[in-house]
Order: C-alpha cells, then sequence, then structure tokens
C-alpha cells in the first residue's frame, strides 16, 4: 500500500492517489500487480516485470490501462533509477526507488507529448502472515 500524488510540472498543486502494490518474486525476476486509484478520479492497473539481463542491468515491463512501456533499470543498489518508454517514443517515464526510514519511496517523471508530470509514492509495507497446515512463518512481518 502506498500513497502519492502527481501534478503537471507547470502547476503546484497535486493530485492525490493511493496504490496497491503486490510483489512476488521468482527464480526469473520480479512481477508487481500494481492498482492505481486517483482522488476523485479513476483507477490505473498495470503488470510490471522486472529481469535481470546479462549485462548486469535490469529489462523492466510495464503493461496496463493507460500506457505499455518498456525500458531498463539499475536495480543492484539504492536508489535504484529506471527509464521506460512507449513503443513509439510518445512517452518517457524516469524513476528512482529510494529508501526511507521503515520503507521505501518511489519518485520520478512522465514525459508525453505536450506536457510532463511529476509523481511520487510512499510505501507502506504490509505483509500477509503465511501458513500451511501446521507450518507458520516466523519471518518479520506486520499483520494489519
Amino acid at each position: 500500500m502506498g500513497r502519492g500524488s502527481y501534478r503537471p510540472t507547470d502547476e503546484t498543486i497535486g493530485t492525490n492517489f493511493e496504490a496497491t502494490l503486490v510483489i512476488q518474486e521468482d527464480d526469473l525476476g520480479l512481477l508487481i500487480d500494481t492498482s492505481i486509484v486517483v482522488q476523485s478520479g479513476p483507477q490505473f492497473e498495470w503488470g510490471i516485470w522486472i529481469v535481470p539481463d546479462e549485462f548486469g542491468t535490469y529489462s523492466i515491463t510495464a503493461r496496463g490501462t493507460e500506457l505499455d512501456a518498456s525500458g531498463i533499470g539499475k536495480m543492484e543498489s539504492v536508489p535504484h533509477i529506471g527509464m521506460l518508454w512507449t513503443e513509439g517514443g510518445e512517452a518517457y517515464i524516469a524513476f528512482a526507488i529510494f529508501a526511507l526510514r521503515d520503507s521505501h519511496g518511489v519518485r520520478g517523471f512522465v514525459r508525453e507529448q505536450s506536457s510532463t508530470l511529476t509523481w511520487e509514492l510512499a510505501l507502506q509495507p504490509q505483509q500477509q502472515v503465511v501458513t500451511g497446515g501446521n507450518v507458520v512463518s516466523f519471518g518479520p512481518r506486520r499483520r494489519r
């Protein structure tokens, strides 16, 4: 879960949104299912895949309701940085993921044909307690 805002770079008042991210990791990389609900507005959803490549960088693909983009990232140390672009070059997205006291934040820009948006998101981690039969996970988790 997280809360954030976005605004055109030529304005001073932003629009708030709430985000839900479900992160799954496997042997190939990360899958992040993302849902964003804009204050008094629409809901957007994306599937984001982050996969290490053979060159020491990460391949990033985002497919969703408003924008499909692919790109590259450096994810081996904080701050993580990345850049995505649409296939025809109509939009570019630059972002950084950085450490907060108890979590992470994400900040970036979206450049479309005639406008540029800046956005930021503060994440509030929530983990589900994993149980199964007579097995309980004792990892450091917050229960809500």
